[in-house]
């Protein structure tokens, strides 16, 4: 095995792991966002109700609308998409709009996560799924440790604002490789 066999998938690796950190970045900001907004805490139980009932909605639809197009594709724009929607939350005026854009971030998500599933299973090969999987999965586990604590750094530092659009700074550094560099 090369070594520059592993380059695609080391970049996809790393992608969704920056991803995975950014979400947790996110999730302690929001929270905290939505806390200082309303000072209530059932607004903020609230997000967590959010996620899971777009997630079963979107659901019954994304998974025939990802299978007719390129997975890649599916996952960039949804991510660049995500990207907006987290950086619009500071600007949110009000408790609705920041919900209707945690709704939006919500179907984003609900196309993301399947699209990279299916991408990964169509670039690595099957020998080879078994690292692939640990590695991710070391990935995001680390990110549920990272992310919070670079959330709550930022946000000692800066201004919970602040620690979205930073957040939102590190999106253009992911890229998904394509189909045809990751087979070889």
């Amino acid at each position: 095995m090369q070594r520059d066999d592993w380059k695609p998938r080391f970049l996809l690796l790393s992608t969704l792991g920056i991803s995975s950190v950014g979400d947790f970045i996110y999730l302690v900001a929001i929270n905290l966002f939505v806390f200082q907004l309303t000072g209530s805490a059932a607004a903020v139980a609230t997000l967590w109700l959010i996620g899971p009932l777009t997630n079963m909605i979107a659901k019954f639809w994304t998974g025939s609308f990802i299978d007719d197009r390129s997975k890649r594709k599916v996952m960039m724009v949804t991510y660049v998409c995500r990207a907006v929607f987290v950086a619009c939350i500071p600007l949110a005026p009000n408790l609705f709009v920041v919900y209707l854009i945690l709704v939006l971030l919500s179907v984003a998500r609900a196309f993301y996560h399947p699209a990279s599933m299916t991408f990964v299973t169509m670039t690595v090969p099957k020998e080879k799924r078994k690292k692939f999987n640990s590695l991710r999965s070391l990935f995001t586990s680390s990110a549920g440790i990272i992310g919070p604590a670079i959330g709550g750094a930022l946000i000692m530092l800066t201004t919970v604002q602040l620690t979205f659009w930073i957040n939102v700074s590190f999106f253009p550094h992911c890229r998904i490789p394509s189909l045809a560099n990751a087979r070889q």
